[in-house]
C-alpha cells in the first residue's frame, strides 16, 4: 500500500510553527503529517502518527461515526467545524481524553491527491469554565445541594437508559414555627444543616436536591426494593429529627416522606414526582413519617 502523500515543504514549514495541533489525513483515513504542536497537546511525536489511521486519536465509541464523517468530508467537504458540538474528545497518547475543537479543510496536492487538514485546538480551559457554569446552574445557592434542574437531568438520563432508581420526597415539619420564633437567618442555617445531613446519607451515584422552600428529594441510584426504600426513609427521619444548635439554641424539625420507585410507580419524571408527592401528602394527613406511593395512583 502506498504511503500517505507528503506535504509540500512550504506548507509543512508553515504548519510546523502554528501553536495549534495540525494533522493531515489522506483518502484512506491515514495521517500523512503531524506538526510539533501535536506532541504538546496529545503526546505523540509526528513520526509516530504518520501512516497510522486517524482513529487512534478518536475514542473507541466514536470511531465508526468519525470515519464516516471523514470519508464524506474528503469527498465534498467545505471548511468547517467538525461535528455539531463545539467540544469533542481526542485520545492522548497516555489514554486520557482531551477536550478539543476541530476545524477541517480540504487541500489539493500535486497529481490530484486530496488531503484533509485538521486543526485541533485545545479547549481544556474553556471546558473547565463550561463545567463550572453547568455545575453552578444545577446547584442550590443556599444549601449547596443539587437543585430541580440537576434532579431533572439525572431522572431523564436514568429514564432514557432504563436504569431503576428510588425517590424520597420530603417536606420538613415545624420549619415555619422555627422561622417565626428565631428569624429567617436561623431558618436558612437550619436548611443548610438539613442539607449536610442528607448529603451524608447518599452515595456518589445518588442525588440529593432541594426543590425549594423546605422541600427536599433524594434520588437513590439502582434502588428497586420497597423495603430497602423504607429503610432509607427511616435513616433520613432519624438523621433529620436530631436536634441542631442554632446560635447556641437547640431546635428540632420533623419530616414527612413519600417514596416512589422507577419503574414500578411511573415511567416519566412528572408521574414519579407526583407519586412521591402524593405519598408524602398521605403520610402528613395520617400523622406518619413515611408512606410509599400507590401503584397506578399519584
Amino acid at each position: 500500500m502506498d504511503a500517505p502523500p507528503p506535504l509540500p515543504d512550504a506548507i509543512a514549514n508553515l504548519l510546523d510553527i502554528l501553536p495549534d495541533a495540525v494533522v493531515t489525513v489522506d483518502r484512506l483515513g491515514r495521517v500523512g503529517y503531524a506538526n510539533p504542536a501535536v506532541r504538546t497537546l496529545l503526546g505523540y511525536a509526528g513520526e509516530e502518527l504518520v501512516g497510522q489511521p486517524l482513529s487512534v486519536l478518536v475514542p473507541p465509541a466514536a470511531r465508526e461515526r468519525h470515519e464516516t464523517l471523514v470519508s464524506g468530508y474528503l469527498a465534498d467537504g467545505v471548511p468547517t467545524m467538525m461535528g455539531s458540538r463545539p467540544v469533542l474528545r481526542a485520545v492522548h497518547r497516555s489514554g486520557r481524553l482531551v477536550p478539543v475543537s476541530i476545524s477541517l479543510c480540504n487541500l489539493p496536492l500535486a497529481g490530484g491527491e486530496l488531503v484533509s487538514v485538521a486543526v485541533v485546538h485545545d479547549i481544556s480551559l474553556l471546558h473547565t469554565h463550561l463545567d463550572r457554569a453547568t455545575l453552578q446552574a444545577q446547584t442550590d445557592a443556599l444549601t449547596g445541594l443539587g437543585n430541580r434542574l440537576m434532579l431533572s437531568r439525572q431522572m431523564q438520563a436514568d429514564l432514557e437508559n432504563g436504569r431503576p432508581f428510588g425517590l424520597l420526597l420530603m417536606d420538613l415539619t415545624g420549619f415555619k414555627g422555627l422561622n417565626d420564633r428565631h428569624g429567617h437567618a436561623a431558618g436558612d442555617e437550619a436548611l443548610r444543616v438539613v442539607a449536610q445531613r442528607l448529603q451524608h446519607l447518599v452515595r456518589d451515584t445518588d442525588v440529593a436536591a432541594r426543590l425549594g422552600g423546605d422541600e427536599f428529594v433524594l434520588l437513590l441510584d439502582g434502588l428497586t426494593d420497597t423495603e430497602r426504600l423504607r429503610e432509607r426513609a427511616h435513616a433520613v427521619l432519624e438523621s433529620l429529627s436530631r436536634p441542631m444548635s442554632l446560635d447556641g439554641i437547640a431546635v428540632a424539625v420533623g419530616v414527612n416522606i413519600g417514596g416512589a420507585i422507577y419503574p414500578g410507580h411511573g415511567d416519566t419524571e412528572a408521574a414519579l414526582l407526583a407519586a412521591a408527592d402524593g405519598a408524602m401528602y398521605r403520610a402528613k394527613q395520617a400523622g406518619e413519617a413515611y408512606r410509599l406511593a400507590q401503584r397506578g395512583a399519584p
